[in-house]
């Protein structure tokens, strides 16, 4: 990898897309399976009940850190058009970038994406446990803000 990056360092261009995702998937992936949810919810939340409003709240506390962020580091966030093509739309944003050779996260589109959540439901029967609830996957659109555009390194 090293010999590579020093062949072609100057013509490398990494750019994160669905930083969310990538997050969730690689560093958080145990929060993909219900049973993970739960004892997130449960112990490290201290959370007895996993409810709708108790992830809806996770999720409206997410994008509200996502649209802070880009407010205090002055990064625009916009919702992605129809047939817009994204790299050619956020390109004089990352010319800027790459101008003041900075790097880091330079713009964030916003878009509805259909995805695995999670559905609730109190089972049918009683359990011994009164708190006990059922996550089951499934499809759902939801907004996301789907494309963190970071530059990382050097385009030429």
């Amino acid at each position: 990898m090293e010999l590579f990056t020093r062949l072609f360092g100057s013509l490398l261009v990494f750019v994160y897309h669905c930083f969310d995702r990538i997050v969730i998937n690689g560093y958080l992936n145990g929060l993909s399976r219900p049973e993970q949810v739960v004892h997130f919810v449960r112990e490290v939340l201290g959370i007895p009940v996993v409810s709708k409003e108790v992830l809806s709240q996770r999720t409206n506390h997410y994008q509200n850190w996502v649209e802070a962020f880009a407010r205090n580091h002055r990064i625009p966030i916009e919702w992605a058009g129809k047939g817009v093509r994204k790299e050619d739309y956020v390109l004089p944003a990352l010319r800027r970038m790459v101008k003041k050779n900075a790097f880091g996260v330079y713009f964030i589109f916003k878009s509805m994406e259909q995805g695995r959540t999670f559905r609730i439901s109190v089972p049918k029967y009683p359990s011994q446990d009164p708190n006990y609830r059922i996550l089951a996957h499934q499809m759902s659109r939801s907004t996301t803000g789907a494309d963190a555009r970071s530059a990382l390194s050097r385009i030429r």
